[in-house]
C-alpha cells in the first residue's frame, strides 16, 4: 500500500492494567493517535482516576462515541508514564510487588490492590533509608534520611493509595511528595494507614511541594518507577509534558 493510501490511526485500545498502558503509549505520546484503556490488571490507578468503565460493551460505545481529551504526562529520564513516579521505598516495593507469588492468587480473587499492600508492609520492615538530594525547579531540598519521593501527575499509585492528593493530570505541573526523617515504626503505623485511607499525610517528614522540573539524586542508586513499573535507578529526570498525550475517557 502505498504511503498516501495508508489509513491513519485515530485510537488504540488496551485491555490491561497500568503497566501494560504503560508499555503501549510510550509510541502514542506527542503524536495525534488517541488511547483508550479496558482495566483489568491488578492495581487499574489510571482507571480510579478517569473513573474508567470496566464493562466491556461501556468501553466500545465509548471509544466510538466519545472525543478524546488532552492530559499531560509525567516523563522521568527515557520512559513516559500518566500516573505517578515513584523513587526508594515504593519503587522497591512495586519491584517486590512484581515478584511476590501472592499476586496471581489475590488477583483472580478480585483482591489485586491488596497485593500492594501486603507488599508495602513486608518491604518497610527492611528497607534502609537514604541521603538525597532534590531540585525541584530552582530550589533545592536535602535530606539525609529519606524513604520516597513520589512525583505525581495524577494523586494514585499502588491500588488505590493516594500519595500525591493534590495531583491533576491538566494543570500543568507535577505534585511531589517527599518521605523523609520520620521513624520506621511512625512510617508503618502512621503513614501507610493514612495512605490506605486516603488522607495527606499532614505530618513532620512529609514535604508536599509542585514543580515542572524535578531533578533527584541519591547517596546510593535507588529504584525508580512510574506506573507501576520499575524503570532503573537513580539519578532520575522528571518533568511534566503538558497536553502531551489524547486519551479517550470511557465512563
Amino acid at each position: 500500500m502505498e504511503a498516501g493510501q495508508r489509513k491513519k490511526i485515530k485510537a488504540v485500545a488496551v485491555i490491561g492494567g497500568d503497566g501494560t498502558f504503560h508499555a503501549v503509549i510510550q509510541d502514542l505520546v506527542y503524536t495525534d493517535t488517541a488511547a483508550a484503556l479496558l482495566p483489568a490488571g491488578s492495581g487499574n490507578d489510571l482507571a480510579r482516576m478517569f473513573g474508567l468503565t470496566k464493562n466491556p460493551h461501556t468501553f466500545v460505545e465509548g471509544l466510538l462515541s466519545k472525543n478524546p481529551e488532552l492530559i499531560d504526562v509525567l516523563k522521568v529520564n527515557n520512559s513516559v508514564g500518566l500516573t505517578v513516579s515513584g523513587i526508594g521505598l515504593d519503587a522497591y516495593i512495586a519491584g517486590q510487588e512484581d515478584r511476590a507469588f501472592y499476586k496471581k492468587m489475590l488477583h483472580k480473587l478480585g483482591a489485586g490492590s491488596f497485593s500492594y499492600k501486603l507488599s508495602a508492609l513486608s518491604s518497610t520492615i527492611r528497607y534502609k533509608p537514604f541521603r538525597s538530594v532534590v531540585t525541584i525547579d530552582q530550589d533545592q531540598y536535602i535530606s539525609d534520611r529519606t524513604w520516597m519521593i513520589a512525583s505525581g501527575n495524577t494523586s494514585l499509585y499502588g491500588g488505590g493509595l493516594v500519595i500525591c492528593p493534590y495531583a491533576h493530570p491538566i494543570d500543568g505541573v507535577a505534585d511531589i511528595t517527599l518521605v523523609h526523617t520520620v521513624s520506621r515504626s511512625r512510617l508503618l503505623f502512621r503513614l501507610f494507614p493514612l495512605l490506605i485511607k486516603g488522607d495527606p499525610l499532614l505530618h513532620t517528614g512529609v514535604t508536599y511541594k509542585k514543580g515542572k522540573s524535578i531533578m533527584v539524586q541519591t547517596s546510593r542508586p535507588v529504584p525508580v518507577m512510574i506506573d507501576g513499573e520499575v524503570i532503573g535507578m537513580t539519578p532520575a529526570a522528571i518533568s511534566i509534558q503538558e497536553k502531551a498525550m489524547h486519551l479517550i475517557i470511557t465512563t
